[in-house]
C-alpha cells in the first residue's frame, strides 16, 4: 500500500497507488558457476531470486531495491534433498512442499518432514524455499527452529 493515497488534479482521492518494485536487471544463469560468478561481480547490488516469497514483497514495498536479481530457478540440481556423508543436503531451490513429499526426510529426519506442512500457508509452501526462509529469517517459515531442534549445521556456497 502506498500512503498517502494518490490524488487527482482537483485533489480528490484516486485510490491507492499500485505496488511496483523499482527497476532492476534480471539475470537467469543456467549453471551454479555462472550464478556465483554473477553474484560475485554484482556484489551487494545483486540478490538471489528463488521462490520470491520474501524478496518480492519487500521490493514491491520498496523496503528492498536491489539493482539486479539473479534468478537461480534454471540452475540444475538445486532442487534436491539428499543424504550425504551421514548428513542431509537441502538444495537452495527445495520448496517447502517438496519437504512434505520427501522420502529422505521421512526416516532419520522425520522432524523436518513433520514440520513442513505447518510452514505458513499453501501458496508459500508451494513457491517458497527452505533456503529463502532461512536467508530472510522469515517468521512464517519455522525452519530455523526445526533445524535447531534437529541439531543441524548450515553450509552455503557463496562468492
Amino acid at each position: 500500500m502506498i500512503w498517502p493515497p494518490r490524488r487527482g488534479a482537483s485533489g480528490e482521492k484516486r485510490g491507492f497507488g499500485k505496488l511496483y518494485p523499482p527497476r532492476f536487471e534480471y539475470h537467469a544463469p543456467s549453471s551454479l558457476d555462472e550464478a556465483l560468478s554473477l553474484l560475485d561481480r554484482l556484489g551487494e547490488d545483486g540478490k538471489v531470486l528463488a521462490g520470491g516469497q520474501s524478496l518480492i514483497p519487500l521490493m514491491k514495498l520498496r523496503f528492498a531495491a536491489p539493482a539486479a536479481l539473479v534468478d537461480i530457478n534454471r540452475v540444475p540440481g538445486l532442487d534436491q534433498i539428499t543424504e550425504e556423508g551421514g548428513g542431509l543436503r537441502i538444495g537452495a531451490l527445495v520448496r517447502h512442499k517438496a519437504c512434505e513429499r520427501s522420502q529422505v526426510l521421512r526416516g532419520r529426519f522425520g522432524v523436518l518432514h513433520d514440520v513442513a506442512p505447518l510452514i505458513s500457508d499453501p501458496i508459500v509452501r508451494n513457491l517458497g524455499t527452505v533456503a529463502g526462509s532461512l536467508a530472510h529469517a522469515d517468521p512464517q517459515g519455522d525452519w530455523a527452529s526445526a533445524l535447531l531442534a534437529a541439531g543441524a549445521a548450515l553450509a552455503e556456497s557463496a562468492p
